[in-house]
């Protein structure tokens, strides 16, 4: 046994996978141990071992200091990192403690069995840098190792201190150039200078062949053309190639910041886990491309921000909302005067790594116009297959796009072009219920806002009466973002109350809300406080927000025509046409004579002023229609949804849940929906559907049975 070392790693076996000619094995380690014995008796090693902690660091050493010397040391081999894929950015970045830095770097660096063993089995962590260095440059790494120990003391080693050690540092010219690594603005007068710069860093060959190509024209052009290509050559020289975050999958992380970050949206979190699992599991996959859709306020955007963060990986966003031109996308032809590159390229260099979580914002407002269409291009863009040589009209090179992850987002799902909807995976937020935004609130909304007011330490509190308050009378949104703005008001107003010494009450009840935000307003639709003969209750959804919606029908001496007014759409309009010849057609079953249609005209008036989505309220028109030619009230506690055929099915509808959610604010009791919209039930949260009845129906005979109430006979006095 005299092949195993006496210094071995605790791990954990955390996955195995059978392959056709051998087995791969995944590992979480654990500790570092050293192996007291070993028992060779039964059918495979047991070890004893104990676990062997490093020796902690001298009082008088700096840590990070020392992680920078080592990342400066480093940054001097840029060869050296370059051909072994190490980011040193990303590195920084990332949150390792010193001896998970030096680890990594020593298992990125060192190929021996024997040179990452003695590293291993080091227990000073000084002694460890002096190991690695030494194994990785002999001739530099003696003075490298003292110039290390020498920075990070916080006392000084001579009588003129650690000036004087820096004078002599092997560091020193790295240091002094460091402001000029670092500026990002840095331009190139002369070829010579950028073909220096392609020795300190990784480049594709196509890209280093470009830059030789145009450094060379540099000499033998006109001036106003050389700063184009100096132009040209700095966004070249300033693109990552290999720039790299590490990727965090843990999928218990995950889950916590993405429950730390937001309530609710229970089913978005899951596709948002699955994701992660598929992307740890696979490594090579691309495919998904998520998008995010539903009202403003819901949280799209930041559910993006909340995966960056949990992957570890850089954040850009890019706001599509108008862009009609395809060049804005793809970049102009370096022909036209002040051409750039596109949004997809300009937002890769602002990411600075070849890896980032890419937000495409807004897709569901593309434009179109004579100068190309930005959806098609998006197509290349999203597309894995060919998105690994994406080529900016600009930059005029095949550019590596695979490894970023793509999330679109979006506020109406049929406004998507419908190719982008097919690249896509569709994940829907839906609109937050009343008692979800006073959770948000209290979680989330006041305590930033108390913060970033500068507030803190004035023990504000708002009641849930209050909450609810402002909910109801000062806002008309599925999102919160209404919300936040008068919450936001109300801190603004404390602002200069406290500033102006005026007593104030930071007990925030539904008379402190008044009093900072004025008097309420009702947004939404309230119900009928009696039944009514001629006016039925449907549920319409604009902008995302469901509300109810009143339908008013009368009837007056005419020629048999039916009219349907208001702020309607064609569709809606025929809809009523529908509703009435259905009526006509089957006047006998519901109790009507068929010849007041010869001499009656029909009205059917919509009074809301706000633009209905789509077409769902035939079921509403055709008893509006029924209940005024028979004099029937309509029970007002009953809203009904669905379209009427002319033989009085009921067809599906959308907007379920939000239809629901209207009908709840405005205190309805029961719901008349389609039979097919059965399945909707399942994505609706049961505390939702416990608070008010919903009623599948068929047919619109199901409907008159339910909604019309029975025709009161007058009683005749007898003598």
């Amino acid at each position: 046994m005299s092949d195993i070392y006496e210094t071995g790693v605790l791990a954990r076996l955390t996955k195995v996978r059978e392959r056709p000619h051998h087995i791969t094995v995944q590992l979480e380690p654990l500790a570092r141990v050293f192996i007291n014995e070993l028992d060779e008796s039964g059918p495979f090693i047991i070890a004893d071992a104990t676990v062997k902690f490093h020796q902690p660091l001298d009082p008088d050493v700096n840590p990070e200091l020392l992680k920078t010397a080592l990342f400066d040391f480093f940054n001097d081999k840029l060869e050296l990192t370059r051909r072994l894929h190490i980011d040193l950015d990303a590195l920084k970045g990332a949150d390792m403690t010193l001896a998970e830095l030096i680890y990594f770097l020593a298992n990125k660096t060192l190929n021996s069995t024997e040179q990452r063993m003695a590293v291993l089995a080091e227990d000073s962590l000084e002694r460890r840098i002096d190991i690695l260095l030494k194994f990785l440059e002999d001739d530099h790494a003696n003075d490298a190792v003292g110039a290390i120990t020498q920075i990070v003391r916080n006392r000084p080693q001579s009588a003129e201190g650690l000036d004087e050690v820096d004078a002599e540092s092997p560091f020193k010219d790295l240091e002094d150039g460091e402001a000029e690594d670092e500026d990002d603005d840095e331009e190139y007068d002369t070829g010579e200078e950028i073909l220096a710069q392609l020795k300190k860093r990784y480049f594709p060959k196509n890209f280093v062949t470009r830059i030789k190509k145009e450094a060379k024209k540099m000499g033998r052009v006109e001036p106003s053309e050389r700063s184009r290509i100096i132009e040209y050559l700095d966004w070249l020289m300033k693109l990552p190639y290999d720039q790299e975050t590490i990727d965090n999958l843990d999928l218990e992380n995950v889950r916590k910041v993405l429950d730390k970050d937001h309530f609710g949206l229970e089913e978005p979190k899951k596709r948002i886990v699955e994701f992660m699992a598929v992307k740890r599991l696979a490594k090579e996959n691309r495919a998904t491309v998520l998008c995010f859709y539903g009202p403003p306020g819901t949280g799209k955007t930041s559910l993006a921000t909340s995966i960056a963060t949990a992957m570890g990986r850089k954040l850009v966003k890019a706001s599509l909302g108008g862009v009609d031109d395809e060049s804005k996308l793809r970049g102009f032809l370096r022909t036209y005067v002040g051409a750039q590159p596109g949004i997809i390229i300009s937002s890769m260099r602002k990411a600075g790594t070849i890896n980032p979580i890419f937000v495409l914002d807004e897709v569901d407002k593309l434009g179109k116009s004579n100068r190309g269409d930005p959806s098609s291009a998006l197509l290349e863009i999203l597309d894995p297959e060919q998105n690994k040589g994406y080529i900016d009209h600009y930059i005029d090179e095949p550019y590596d796009l695979s490894k970023v992850v793509f999330i679109a987002t979006a506020n109406y799902f049929w406004d998507i072009p419908r190719p982008l909807r097919d690249r896509m995976e569709m994940i829907e937020l839906k609109g937050y219920t009343e008692e979800e935004k006073v959770q948000i609130a209290e979680k989330h909304l006041i305590p930033n806002g108390i913060e970033s007011h500068g507030l803190k330490g004035y023990d504000i509190k708002f009641t849930d009466e209050a909450l609810r308050f402002i909910i109801g009378g000062y806002t008309w949104e599925a999102g919160v973002r209404m919300l936040n703005q008068k919450i936001s008001a109300i801190f603004r107003k404390l602002s200069v109350e406290v500033l102006s010494d005026i007593e104030s009450n930071f007990t925030i009840t539904p008379a402190e809300v008044q009093k900072h935000l004025g008097k309420p307003r009702n947004f939404f639709t309230q119900k009928e406080p009696e039944p009514i003969v001629g006016v039925v209750t449907g549920i319409s959804v604009a902008g995302n927000i469901g509300d109810i919606m009143k339908v008013e029908v009368t009837t007056f001496k005419g020629k048999g025509l039916v009219n349907v007014t208001g702020n309607l759409e064609k569709m809606l309009k025929e809809s009523g046409e529908i509703a009435a010849s259905h009526v006509r057609s089957y006047a006998p079953k519901y109790g009507i004579n068929p010849d007041v249609f010869l001499d009656t005209d029909i009205n059917v008036h919509f009074p809301q002023a706000s633009t209905k989505d789509g077409n769902s309220a035939g079921v509403a028109m055709t008893i509006g229609i029924i209940s005024v030619l028979t004099d029937r009230k309509i029970n007002p506690n009953v809203a009904m949804t669905g379209e009427v055929t002319l033989t009085g099915r009921v067809l599906a509808i959308g907007g379920l849940y939000e239809k629901i959610l209207g009908c709840i604010r405005a205190g309805i009791e029961m719901v008349l929906f389609p039979e097919e919209n059965v399945v909707d039930l399942d994505e609706i949260p049961q505390d939702v559907k416990d608070k008010i009845k919903l009623v599948p129906i068929k047919s619109i005979d199901e409907a008159v049975a339910i909604a019309l109430l029975p025709k009161k006979t007058k009683k005749t006095a007898t003598a």
